[in-house]
């Protein structure tokens, strides 16, 4: 037995049918068109930001090399029975290299790290200055202290003889 509408429920069926498969392929053809889009927004930015993942892992290896740059710095510090001429010619060769790693980057990659090795050689010339400066101290104190004994002796020399 069919019902008296089956005629009416079997196009009704179809145009669900139709209207469901023209919205699977509507669903379909935007998600088409969101990944295509969000494909080449990535490939844009990775375009304009470059391989920005090396570029930070190398200015994290090179902030590395400006602490063990400060830490050698710093020895002159720590001790004052180091060799100042050896550290300070292991200095120098540090500051050259991280120099040379520096020169491979973009210079808008590198400011801060630029900027910081431009100011250590004044940095480096104070020092150097503050080493020549403490050097002519001790040579005078050693003077002075040899200039002293060589004065009692001669006072113990001679007896009660004032100097003018």
């Amino acid at each position: 037995m069919k019902a008296l509408n089956n005629k009416e429920v079997i196009i009704g069926y179809v145009k669900f049918s139709i209207c469901l498969v023209l919205l699977i392929i509507l669903t379909q053809l935007f998600i088409f068109t969101f990944l295509k889009t969000s494909e080449s927004e990535i490939s844009e930015i990775k375009a304009k930001t470059g391989n920005s993942e090396e570029i930070f892992r190398e200015q994290a290896q090179l902030c590395d090399e400006f602490d063990d740059f400060f830490k050698r710095y710093h020895a002159f510090d720590l001790s004052d029975n180091v060799n100042s001429e050896l550290l300070m010619r292991s200095i120098v060769s540090r500051k050259l290299e991280i120099d040379k790693k520096i020169e491979k980057f973009n210079d808008k990659d590198v400011k801060t790290h630029a900027f910081l090795l431009s100011k250590i050689d004044v940095l480096l010339k104070v020092r150097d200055s503050i080493s020549t400066m403490k050097a002519e101290e001790n040579r005078i104190k050693e003077e002075a202290v040899l200039c002293n004994g060589d004065l009692l002796k001669l006072w113990k020399k001679k007896g009660n003889v004032k100097f003018y």
